[in-house]
């Protein structure tokens, strides 16, 4: 049985966003049910990779950064975030790198332009960590809560598989 996207983004971040943190549920929601496309504009969007590739469909798209965010989870098997607000950053900053990477591969521009959101949210947040602000601090608490809506938006776009 495959996981969706939303959980294992969610893992991954909850490796990060939890610990230490006073505030952040770490992405509870399983919003995946309403069959909705949130803003289906099928206009192309001028993403460097649409030109590049070959059509792909949403899920063919959601498969390929499900795949990628498993194997960044597979290798960090059972390790907790680290305590030290750096240490988590930079754990933030590669799971960021891995989807980025992935990113260049997706054709799709919902579904690029989607993780490209939740990418720059998740970077936000590790910045406002890097920032020396304290956890339950309004930049650090902002910085979780988009990182929760474009959460939520990987959600709708690629919802969770029955």
């Amino acid at each position: 049985m495959r996981r969706t996207l939303t959980a294992l983004a969610t893992a991954g971040l909850a490796l990060t966003l939890l610990a230490g943190c006073s505030g952040g549920d770490g992405g509870s929601s399983d919003g995946g049910s309403s069959g909705r496309d949130s803003g289906s504009s099928s206009a192309p969007s001028a993403s460097k990779t649409a030109a590049a590739a070959p059509a792909q469909t949403k899920a063919e798209a959601c498969s390929l950064l499900e795949n990628e965010l498993a194997s960044f989870l597979k290798e960090q098997g059972s390790n907790s975030a680290p305590a030290e607000p750096k240490a988590r950053a930079a754990l933030i900053d590669e799971f960021v790198q891995r989807i980025d990477s992935a990113l260049e591969k997706v054709s799709n521009d919902q579904v690029h332009d989607t993780f490209e959101d939740f990418s720059g949210a998740a970077k936000g947040y590790s910045s406002a960590i890097r920032s020396g602000a304290a956890e339950d601090s309004t930049e650090v608490t902002k910085a979780q809560s988009e990182v929760q809506t474009t959460l939520d938006q990987v959600s709708a776009v690629c919802p969770a598989k029955s």
